[in-house]
């Protein structure tokens, strides 16, 4: 998994073994940000409306779509694609299932004590203990092991936090439509990275699109995921947060 990329904007740090991803992803990005270029004022509005809407849910569940350029040593960029399920239940519940186009196959499991990654097409599982809710869990997991679960951003409870943290510049774009749902479009500079990100125009704001591209990372690998087949508010058993894997699993240590 060395050659994967984590999509996180929170944090930015291009660095050989940040490269490492759990689920799906590009490479991570680490360092706040100070603002110093143009803040649209429209485009702050809508970012943080789609926050403020994603931290009253305490149950979310959403398919992401993910492709992303893999940059060879030649200078070649090759796209891959990936696909996730999420599931999460607040403060302490997280469930990600994923496949590969090519071929790797991850479910992670989080209940607020243990996590546990199996890696279906190894036959592999790691599991972690840490006692905490998804959001320590998830900077646990950027700051110690360098793992970046995907769209991260999303999955704290105050994502407007989570994405301002690396703005330096801001602006409305305006309507679009992705997958016959009309949105706002709105684009974003960080340390790092040009953002963009598409978000329902209406009473229920959902994140639909996100496009990334790493312009400090030679050949500027680009990703784009969508993201759909939202729920919101409704039910999620607990006991999809617990770990159910083979007997005749392989184990392996959880390290960066």
């Amino acid at each position: 998994m060395s050659d994967q990329i984590s999509f996180r904007l929170r944090q930015v740090k291009i660095t050989a073994s940040a490269a490492l991803a759990l689920i799906v992803g590009f490479y991570p990005l680490y360092a706040h940000a100070e603002q110093t270029g143009p803040t649209d004022k429209k485009a702050m509005e809508v970012l943080q409306g789609m926050s403020d809407y994603l931290a009253k849910a305490g149950t979310a569940s959403f398919r992401v779509r993910s492709f992303f350029d893999q940059v060879r040593k030649s200078g070649i960029k090759i796209k891959e694609a990936r696909g996730a399920d999420v599931r999460l239940k607040r403060p302490n519940g997280l469930f990600v299932q994923s496949v590969s186009d090519n071929g790797a196959a991850r479910t992670v499991w989080f209940d607020g004590s243990k996590l546990t990654v199996w890696d279906r097409h190894l036959n592999q599982v790691k599991a972690l203990d840490f006692k905490g809710n998804t959001d320590a869990l998830l900077d646990h997991l950027a700051e110690k092991y360098d793992v970046n679960l995907p769209v991260a951003d999303l999955l704290f409870s105050d994502v407007g936090k989570a994405l301002k943290d690396t703005i330096i510049s801001s602006e409305y774009i305006g309507l679009r439509t992705v997958q016959g749902v009309e949105c706002h479009q709105l684009s974003f500079e960080s340390t790092g990275a040009d953002w963009q990100i598409w978000i329902e125009a209406d009473s229920t704001p959902l994140p639909r699109r996100f496009a990334v591209t790493y312009v400090t990372v030679k050949g500027e690998p680009q990703f784009m995921a969508q993201l759909d087949r939202w729920s919101i508010g409704g039910a999620i058993d607990q006991s999809d947060f617990q770990a159910a894997v083979p007997k005749d699993t392989k184990k392996a240590s959880f390290a960066r």
